[in-house]
């Protein structure tokens, strides 16, 4: 079985036992947080437009960030993870009126521009985490991140694809995308398209037993079954 099959049993995984007891949290009308955000970025990311984890760009000299993208009013990608030394290069879109990139800690801060293709940049040479915002537009979240060194965020793939593990070289993620590696083991592709299943290990049966056991007196409560305040 390839690294890149384990990987993805490992989210599939994960997701089952976080369902088990979400969909019952949530059935019982309490609030359910998903994502990692609020975790890895102290909630900077919260209800921020096209954020789905951090994208892996380590390896890389130059990283392109798009200002201004889907409505004109978000960065593109919302969270980027680089080496020490790489520069990442923000180029204005033009939609959305005038936008800056503004580090909430001072390390950088552009000038307010509407013209498309206008760009800034700046090198990260030290590892940390740099929360920025566009001044005009922050409170309707038009906020990013860039992780310089690692991060505890759950990792994406630039090509699309997952990567559950934190702060990877960023090398083996592009095997994927080469056209021989695609080939190799097409047995295993074939067996795992028709299972369609998900191979769950007895502790991953039993962290969505004790999910459940969690959820279902906040379920009770939350229905009516149990009063919590007797006459």
């Amino acid at each position: 079985m390839s690294q890149s099959t384990d990987e993805s049993e490992a989210v599939s995984r994960r997701t089952f036992v976080r369902a088990g007891a979400g969909a019952a949290v949530a059935a019982a009308g309490f609030p359910l947080v998903t994502g990692t955000a609020a975790a890895d970025y102290g909630g900077w990311l919260d209800g921020v437009d096209g954020y789905e984890g951090t994208v892996d760009y380590t390896g890389q000299d130059e990283v392109t960030v798009t200002v201004g993208a889907g409505d004109g009013l978000s960065f593109d990608p919302v969270a980027i993870l680089v080496d020490p030394g790489t520069t990442v290069v923000w180029q204005w879109s033009g939609q959305g009126g005038q936008h800056n990139v503004v580090d909430q800690d001072g390390a950088f801060e552009s000038e307010l521009m509407g013209e498309e293709g206008h760009t800034f940049e700046h090198a990260f040479e030290s590892e940390g985490t740099f929360k920025y915002f566009c001044n005009p537009h922050k409170a309707v979240g038009m906020k990013g991140v860039v992780a310089v060194g690692s991060t505890d965020d759950e990792l994406v793939d630039p090509e699309g694809g997952s990567d559950s593990g934190s702060g990877g070289d960023g090398t083996e993620s592009g095997n994927a995308s080469e056209g021989g590696n695609s080939s190799e083991g097409g047995g295993d592709g074939g067996d795992q398209a028709g299972s369609g299943g998900v191979d769950l290990s007895r502790d991953d049966l039993i962290g969505a037993a004790l999910g459940l056991a969690t959820a279902i007196p906040l379920l009770s409560v939350g229905l009516g079954i149990v009063d919590l305040d007797p006459e």
